[in-house]
């Protein structure tokens, strides 16, 4: 029989302090910090199991290092059923809730990366210092040999305090993140070959996001509505609408917020049950990143 676990949603800063003294602390093996920023690694063994995880505003790169079976997960692009298999990488997005199920007792390690160390990155590339998004790494495990080998660097360091070994830690984060960077980036922007939707697709599109804002779906789902694969779905709605799709919900999620709190007196929680947060603190990390004020305070702003 499998272990379920029900974590604490909204209290945790990053995916490593719940593994560090939250739900599950039980599970972790190692820990340890890393370079100037304190960038925390995390080494871990479960059973079988469900394993939900809160939204919590870092980047988390997650690799499999030990286990069989399948694992089926939802890291914010709709469920997915796969081998579990060692090597495979996962990436979840700031501020999403994700779940893992693994049927066979399993190993991983994560580097839980803060989200303005990503974005200053980011905007060494060309980026404007905002947290990107990574494209389809955040919707399904991938392989990197490259990566695979700076999770092994930093955890083959040896522990200690110097300004030699904070700098090469450094060093090893930058070519991690930068590396993630680099596999995002063609899929960042559609060649100019690629057909964009009709306008008629995307209406589609955009009327099913609409009647479904409360609702917890997928790329998949969205992709259903044109009869496209989730693959050149999202390069087609990039090329039609300038976004892609998960940042389109999320913009969705934000009008309709807007809309209601302006309009009534709903309590912060059911709006944002009725926009498709997970809770009310995701609702108000992610208004806050879109519109400069917290949910509360926007509204009392607008009530003069």
């Amino acid at each position: 029989m499998g272990t379920e676990v029900t974590q604490q949603v909204g209290a945790y800063a990053s995916l490593a302090e719940v593994y560090g003294g939250g739900g599950y602390a039980r599970y972790t093996r190692a820990l340890r910090h890393a370079g100037s920023g304190q960038v925390t690694l995390v080494r871990f063994a479960q059973p079988a199991g469900d394993f939900p995880d809160p939204p919590t505003p870092d980047y988390t790169l997650a690799i499999n290092e030990g286990g069989t079976g399948r694992m089926r997960f939802d890291i914010g692009a709709g469920r997915i059923d796969v081998p579990f298999r060692r090597g495979d990488m996962v990436l979840k997005a700031p501020d999403v809730a994700t779940r893992f199920a693994v049927d066979a007792a399993h190993g991983k390690s994560f580097v839980s990366l803060p989200a303005p160390l990503v974005g200053w990155l980011a905007s060494q590339a060309g980026g404007d210092g905002r947290p990107p998004s990574l494209g389809a790494l955040h919707a399904a495990p991938f392989r990197c040999a490259q990566l695979a080998r700076l999770f092994e660097v930093l955890w083959a360091e040896p522990p200690g305090e110097s300004p030699h070994r904070r700098l090469f830690e450094d060093g090893v984060l930058l070519a991690l993140v930068a590396r993630l960077l680099g596999l995002a980036a063609p899929r960042a922007a559609p060649p100019r070959d690629v057909a964009a939707l009709s306008p008629e697709r995307v209406a589609r599109v955009e009327a099913f996001v609409r009647a479904n804002l409360a609702e917890s779906f997928g790329i998949e789902a969205m992709a259903d509505e044109v009869g496209l694969s989730a693959w050149h779905f999202c390069r087609a709605f990039r090329a039609a609408t300038g976004r892609t799709p998960r940042a389109h919900v999320t913009a969705c999620r934000i009008e309709e917020a807007k809309r209601l709190l302006a309009e009534g007196t709903l309590p912060l929680a059911q709006v944002a049950q009725a926009c498709g947060f997970a809770d009310q603190a995701h609702f108000t990390t992610v208004f806050s990143r879109h519109a400069g004020a917290t949910p509360g305070a926007w509204r009392k702003a607008r009530k003069g």
